[in-house]
């Protein structure tokens, strides 16, 4: 009996029908926020910025404290990282440019090609084909031939070395010395110098030992000449120091102190 009261509303099938089409027609004015050929430039610049990332972008490889790596480069010459070091290189057309870039210390083993370039911080060191180290930290800079022929630069300053001949930039001058060894002593778990400046002896035992050593008061005038292990902190600590009559005491862990006796 209830529904038989109510009543249902008319419906306008027409009516409705233009509505819906005006609205329809509304939704298709909307005007796009970027034109159709900006999106076409915005496609080609990630394309180009793509491109240009893919074939610049440079391999790089790094030691830490007490570590060697040993790196094959492109051409199949081989380099080995001495220990807290860094190696960057682009592969990019590699044969006509064989150029790194190099922050530590490494031992090359150049195959025979194109110019094959080492740059530093300190100066650069150019070859063909050879066999050669080169020591690059701070103010350190100093290279060893052991095979072949290098070029080294610094500055002004340049000198080419033959096998079993080396320099060391020191301030602002060139040392030269011979030496009959046939690779790197580091190779085999000690470091080795020849009349080296007390500070280039502190930081190869820094970088072998992951340690700090302070020593402010000390003269740089003071040279070493032997090697120390890389297994053995504390021996390798008296080996270097007691022959200088330097003392050294242990602030921390990680921390030594050195002073004159």
């Amino acid at each position: 009996e209830g529904t038989e009261l109510l009543e249902v509303p008319a419906y306008d099938k027409e009516k409705n029908f233009e509505r819906v089409q005006q609205k329809m027609a509304e939704e298709k004015k909307v005007v796009p926020l970027f034109p159709k050929w900006a999106y076409a430039v915005a496609a080609s610049i990630l394309l180009l910025m793509g491109y240009t990332f893919f074939f610049n972008q440079y391999t790089s490889y790094e030691t830490g404290f007490g570590e060697q790596l040993t790196i094959t480069l492109p051409d199949a010459t081989e380099v080995i990282l001495n220990a807290d070091s860094e190696l960057e290189f682009k592969k990019k057309d590699w044969s006509n440019k064989r150029t790194i870039t190099l922050n530590g210390e490494a031992f090359f083993k150049v195959k025979k090609g194109s110019t094959f370039k080492v740059l530093t911080e300190n100066g650069s060191v150019t070859v063909l084909g050879t066999q050669f180290t080169v020591n690059s930290d701070n103010k350190i800079f100093e290279t060893k031939c052991f095979e072949g022929k290098v070029k080294v630069t610094s500055g002004n300053l340049s000198e080419i070395l033959t096998q079993g001949k080396a320099v060391r930039l020191v301030n602002t001058s060139f040392e030269n010395w011979q030496f009959s060894a046939t690779a790197p002593s580091w190779q085999k778990g000690e470091t080795s110098f020849e009349n080296a400046p007390l500070e280039q002896v502190v930081r190869a035992l820094e970088k072998q030992f992951n340690v700090v050593i302070q020593n402010n008061n000390l003269t740089n005038d003071l040279r070493f000449s032997g090697s120390f292990t890389h297994s053995d902190l504390k021996k390798a600590l008296r080996t270097v120091f007691e022959p200088l009559e330097i003392k050294y005491t242990f602030n921390n862990e990680n921390t030594i102190i050195l002073v004159n006796e």
